[in-house]
């Protein structure tokens, strides 16, 4: 009985994860409901078509699209203003949209989306540029240019099970100095009434658009907002960012109750308020993370990654709302699989950036396009056409080393919400976190409380490894401590990964990955702790009974 119950919601977790998290076409042509829409649900998304299954969406940006940057595409300028600008200036608005349209065609296609659904994904993050709604005075562009990309990507993603997030990358004025936000060393929208206007009609205009669309997983308002010039925000200038957030939240909620809102917490979590602040529903908190400050240091970046997934937990359970990592880059491979395997445990959704770049590194999953790129002030149309013909993802690198890396981690089911209890065979005792986590785990409990409950996380190389609650940390046999177990990891690698072995009598063992060992509790000893220190199961002292938690 404890045997079925342990494998039928290994089983169930599984199959919701590859079979039920992602909107089918059947679904997204059927009649719509407010039930068919992904919703938050505490600190999880669910799919509230069906099963309601947890839903975590794992992606890339379509980056350098419908809003380029110089860096990783073919801008041949600064930034996607002064492309417009510059094209507007020579070849008038029509001639400028039509060479935009060559472009945006080229860039993604629907090949690229079956690349990114062979990649396991389910969801890409679409950066927006305002000028694709207004022109330059504020009045509305029609419908034939502000959609004709958008609504056909959001009808090919909904035929691959791909989810779209919408997200204004540039608002009007720039949210942010960089490039980024389409308008380098501007960043006027905090100081501009008519900018925040405009702001609040385009996505008035996107929520009435796209409300009643189950392929929109969510509307995220603003990329990187950030009310100064490049510093640390100040306390008003903050609660001036997150008025301004209310305003858009409020807008959207009059025209569209069922999408997902997406909250930016930038430039870390001191520059969000909760969402009870405003009485928020419905909302994720997006965070964005680059080592800047020495890209190829891998201690640094290594202390930065444990510090990050930290802060995500804690805040996913301090404001019980699901997290969602939308924008990173890491050189080192191994910290990358560090990186995600932190964010599936955890439940966050995530989008690398990006899908592809003309440079180099783990920037892109396709790279090192070296073709030339146009002079928009002086190559004829004609020319400028030819260049960005030059690149369709068929002219760049695949970058095969990284796309094995993140596929390891896009098709693991998500973490079960149940909890979990394990009772050792060789004295009929709970195994306990004592001391909030900080003593080895110990076999001498009698009933099961909080220190008693643990989670199964399904890992994607077919391990398990185990969630405390007692203190929100994974299980490790630490073989600085002979091959303890004990509840001190922030992250999942060798020494936090366990084989689950059926003994075939309503019983498990566990094997630690950290030395091939199966975990004991040696009656012997003096006191039951777990370690791992058998080469094989001889007994009861290597037999766990695990069952739901009461």
């Amino acid at each position: 009985m404890l045997k079925k119950s342990l494998l039928s919601a290994l089983c169930f977790v599984l199959l919701i994860g590859l079979f039920l998290g992602l909107p089918s076409a059947s679904k997204v042509n059927a009649a719509i409901n407010s039930d068919d829409f992904l919703k938050t649900n505490g600190k999880v998304i669910r799919d509230h078509f069906g099963t309601g299954a947890i839903v975590n969406l794992r992606g890339t940006n379509l980056g350098g699209w419908l809003l380029q940057e110089n860096w990783m595409s073919p801008a041949g300028a600064a930034d996607e203003y002064t492309v417009r600008q510059t094209l507007t200036s020579r070849f008038g608005e029509s001639g400028a949209q039509s060479l935009l349209n060559s472009y945006q065609d080229t860039w993604i296609q629907a090949s690229d989306l079956d690349n990114i659904k062979n990649l396991g994904m389910n969801a890409v993050r679409v950066p927006l540029y305002w000028e694709d709604f207004m022109y330059s005075n504020g009045t509305m562009k029609p419908d034939n240019i502000t959609f004709r990309k958008l609504d056909w990507l959001v009808a090919e993603a909904g035929s691959r099970d791909i989810y779209v997030i919408l997200d204004l990358h540039g608002a009007p004025g720039a949210a942010c100095p960089w490039q980024s936000c389409g308008r380098e060393n501007f960043n006027q929208l905090w100081t501009n009434a008519t900018y925040q206007n405009w702001t609040v009609q385009i996505w008035e205009r996107l929520a009435t658009h796209y409300k009643g669309n189950p392929t929109v997983a969510a509307y995220d308002l603003l990329n990187e907002p950030l009310v100064t010039m490049g510093g640390a925000e100040n306390a008003a200038q903050i609660q001036q960012k997150m008025q301004f957030y209310n305003r858009m939240y409020q807008a959207v909620r009059a025209k569209d109750p069922d999408h997902i809102i997406i909250i930016a917490a930038f430039f870390d979590w001191y520059a969000a308020y909760p969402p009870s602040t405003y009485g928020w529903t419905n909302v994720v908190y997006q965070t964005h993370h680059y080592n800047f400050t020495d890209y190829d240091n891998w201690d640094l970046t290594n202390s930065e990654i444990n510090r990050w997934l930290a802060d995500l937990s804690n805040f996913q359970l301090k404001w019980n709302v699901p997290v969602y990592a939308g924008e990173f880059s890491f050189g080192q491979n191994d910290l990358y699989e560090k990186w995600l395997a932190g964010l599936n445990a955890l439940n966050a959704s995530w989008t690398n950036w990006s899908y592809k770049v003309k440079g180099g590194g783990n920037w892109g999953y396709y790279h090192n396009n070296n073709n030339p790129t146009p002079n928009l002030s002086s190559d004829s149309a004609a020319v400028i056409l030819d260049k960005w013909s030059k690149f369709s993802t068929a002219f760049f690198t695949p970058n095969t080393t990284f796309q094995n890396l993140v596929k390891k981690h896009t098709n693991t089911p998500p973490v079960t919400d149940t909890w979990y209890s394990i009772k050792a065979s060789a004295n009929n005792q709970y195994v306990s976190a004592d001391n909030y986590g900080n003593n080895p785990l110990t076999a001498n409990r009698n009933s099961v409380q909080a220190w008693e409950k643990f989670k199964i996380i399904n890992n994607s190389d077919g391990t398990i490894s185990l969630l405390s609650m007692a203190n929100n940390k994974y299980v490790k046999a630490d073989l600085n401590q002979q091959g303890k177990l004990i509840v001190s990891a922030t992250d999942i690698q060798q020494w936090e990964k366990f084989n689950l072995v059926d003994l075939g009598n309503g019983t498990f063992a566990l094997r630690a990955l950290a030395n091939n060992l199966y975990v004991c509790v040696d009656l012997n000893a003096g006191s039951p702790e777990l370690i791992a220190n058998r080469t094989s199961v001889g007994g009861a002292w290597e037999a766990f009974t695990i069952a739901v938690a009461p």
